[in-house]
């Protein structure tokens, strides 16, 4: 196949559904694990920040880690398939662990969801890194890796939006009253659901794209597999790769501080705690909408610019959010709409961007690392949200924040500071970076094109 076909709505849409899949778990784990520690099973807020955070140290080591093993696997399905093909009931049994409470208290409860939640994180790495590398070797024309993200974002957004409005109320109706039981269930209904996706994903991919071989091994190293320390030489020499990973460690803190203080505020703020979740489903199903006409934007401007709009709107949609004089949940959730607005570019331009970033990294370097970059990107989600959480864990308890009792006001101000304005500095910081992105499709069209040279020579000298 030639590596710059055009990908039809069949197989963009057969590589897209595996993030509802993924978004079944990503969204649970990050909207309501925190909320599901300290309020549903009873582990105090610092302490569950630290379970939060010694994960994070964990992703640190097996994420660049998953991406390293996935660059050098070589099987007759490809490199990153056949995590798909054979990830996926690990991964389910995994999040039924994690939200089942077991008869235990303290530290050992304390010790049980440490371990299970670190179980997740690695069955979770362990099949999407892989996942998110597969677009980079599908195709390397950049409108199409566009469409490829917007594909991915409107399923990942589609699962979130049911996991945000669903979890809660699912939750309370299997629980009947026991919010430890419900969750339980609620985790063997997500797992369930997502184990078909994985094999629609691998069934309706190759990795026949760019610079590929027979065997679906990029030919610009042929059959090398390249050293840990030239991996991390392309990419500490890839700028844009480096801008990019930098933006979204922002943007993922400020989504969290968001995102996760988002429940605490209405049930304590707003004295609603399940109108919440309709607020959560306004952001995400926005999101769903709101995707494809970004991705139409950005196939006629620049992926730069529509990322730089949506900072822009999120930063006036949280500041509005704190200014709001109106306190209700009505209000907030007609203003969490505005946050949609701004968040979806930028859902966007992550895995529209980054593996464009993938050849100015082989370009530079001579070193194509797909997997990798998706590792350290995965990485960066992971530690947004994870530092993030551990890091919510402690302002709440430095706030003053006691679980299912009435808040004192200026706790319930904190809450609110915490979900608005700290999402708002870091909006400004992410902007900044952002404005400073080097590649657009004309260059990254320059960069395929001398690409393709460079494989010609090299095909070309190393014939006898």
């Amino acid at each position: 196949m030639s590596r710059d076909r055009t990908l039809s709505v069949t197989r963009m849409l057969g590589y897209g559904i595996g993030d509802f899949g993924f978004n079944l778990y990503w969204s649970t784990l990050s909207l309501f694990v925190l909320y599901y520690y300290t309020d549903v099973i009873g582990i105090p807020a610092r302490t569950a920040g630290l379970i939060i955070l010694i994960a994070l140290v964990w992703d640190g080591i097996t994420d660049p880690l998953m991406g390293y093993l996935a660059e050098r696997t070589r099987t007759r399905w490809g490199s990153y398939r056949p995590y798909l093909l054979f990830g996926g009931p690990p991964l389910a049994a995994s999040l039924m662990l994690m939200f089942y409470k077991p008869d235990m208290a303290g530290a050992a409860l304390v010790l049980y969801a440490a371990v299970t939640h670190l179980v997740l994180r690695t069955t979770y790495t362990i099949m999407s890194i892989p996942y998110g590398a597969l677009s980079a070797r599908m195709t390397s024309n950049s409108a199409q890796r566009n469409w490829l993200a917007a594909c991915r974002m409107v399923c990942a957004t589609s699962a979130a939006l049911f996991a945000s409005f669903f979890t809660l109320r699912l939750a309370n109706q299997f629980g009947g009253g026991d919010q430890a039981v419900g969750f339980f269930w609620v985790a063997v209904l997500f797992a369930v659901l997502s184990l078909p996706l994985f094999l629609i994903v691998f069934a309706s991919t190759d990795e026949s794209g760019p610079a590929a071989g027979p065997d679906g091994v990029p030919s610009a190293t042929e059959t090398e597999r390249p050293t840990i320390g030239r991996i991390v030489g392309s990419m500490a020499r890839n700028p844009a790769f480096l801008i990019v990973t930098a933006a979204v460690l922002l943007g993922i803190l400020g989504g969290t501080f968001s995102m996760k203080t988002l429940i605490y505020y209405f049930k304590y703020n707003l004295g609603n705690a399940e109108a919440a979740g309709t607020a959560l489903a306004v952001v995400t199903g926005g999101m769903v909408l709101l995707v494809p006409v970004w991705a139409a934007i950005a196939t006629r401007t620049n992926k730069r610019t529509v990322w730089l709009a949506g900072l822009a709107i999120g930063i006036a949609a949280n500041l509005m959010l704190y200014l709001n004089p109106v306190q209700t949940p009505g209000m907030v959730t007609l203003l969490f709409a505005l946050v949609a607005v701004g968040s979806a570019p930028g859902a966007l331009c992550i895995w529209s961007t980054l593996p464009d970033t993938v050849e100015l990294g082989e370009w530079r370097s001579g070193v194509r690392t797909e997997s990798t970059l998706f590792g350290a990107m995965q990485l960066m989600l992971k530690v947004g949200s994870g530092l993030g959480a551990a890091m919510l864990g402690f302002m709440l308890d430095g706030i003053g924040f006691q679980a299912n009792v009435d808040q004192a006001p200026e706790t319930m101000a904190g809450i609110k500071a915490i979900m608005t304005l700290l999402p708002a500095g870091l909006g400004v910081a992410g902007l900044v970076l952002i404005y400073f992105y080097p590649l657009d499709q004309r260059t990254h069209a320059r960069l395929v094109r001398a690409l393709a040279w460079r494989r010609k020579r090299r095909a070309a000298r190393s014939v006898p």
